[in-house]
């Protein structure tokens, strides 16, 4: 017996996964304990004349964003963020920009760095109080074009969790690419829960073993954390 995997979910998502808060004191700035709202914005470039989404009902909140810059060549950059009120920038964990202070529309920028092709952890935090709020999140380019970031260039995962499903419950399953990065038992309901807590995609491959055979996929490219596969049986 043979196995067909279909990916049925992409892990991928384009944008940054935004954690929007309620700010319960403006002189503390302290937050709502839970977001009242997570979702994933596709550029960071915002101005609001009223909460940021409807059932929100205050001006004064606080988001963080999270995901991954994509360099697509490599050299060097300029950061920039517009804010009013305050904002931070960190990239690959390092403090690029820090604004956190209540202030009208002003902008801040990054030193030039050079930043290699390639995925680039960022976070970005704001906070925004009274009947105005602005965002923005924009670079110059190697090349020297100043724009906002555009959505191609910034992703995030859905989370760190690859999901088989459709195998014979008992069958053990395992992810690999150069080497094993993880395996999991398929349970009752034909599920099987793989960790794979990384920065980007990975090309690699599936080992499926049980009682009756081992099998081993073919490479599959992409793989990342959040993907959904099932599995057919093929003769």
């Amino acid at each position: 017996m043979k196995y067909l995997f279909i990916r049925m979910q992409p892990g991928l998502v384009q944008g940054l996964l935004g954690r929007y808060y309620v700010i319960n004191d403006v002189n503390t700035l302290s937050v709502s304990k839970e977001p009242a709202m997570v979702r994933v914005d596709s550029a960071v470039n915002f101005i609001w004349f009223e909460p940021p989404f409807k059932g929100f009902n205050s001006m004064d909140f606080m988001v963080e964003w999270y995901g991954y810059l994509n360099v697509l060549r490599g050299g060097y950059y300029i950061m920039f963020m517009e804010c009013d009120d305050g904002c931070i920038m960190e990239l690959d964990g390092k403090l690029l920009i820090n604004g956190w202070v209540e202030q009208p529309p002003t902008l801040y920028q990054s030193n030039p760095l050079f930043l290699s092709k390639g995925p680039h952890e960022i976070y970005l935090k704001y906070f925004n109080i009274g009947p105005f709020g602005l965002i923005k999140l924009g670079w110059v380019t190697s090349e020297g074009v100043i724009e906002g970031i555009p959505p191609e260039n910034l992703y995030t995962r859905r989370g760190n969790t690859l999901i088989i499903k459709g195998l014979p419950a008992g069958s053990m399953v395992e992810v690999w690419t150069n080497k094993l990065l993880d395996r999991a038992v398929v349970d009752e309901d034909g599920l099987a829960f793989l960790r794979l807590n990384l920065s980007h995609p990975i090309d690699g491959y599936f080992k499926i073993i049980n009682k009756s055979l081992e099998f081993q996929s073919p490479v599959i490219r992409d793989i990342w954390g959040g993907d959904v596969f099932e599995v057919k049986e093929v003769s």
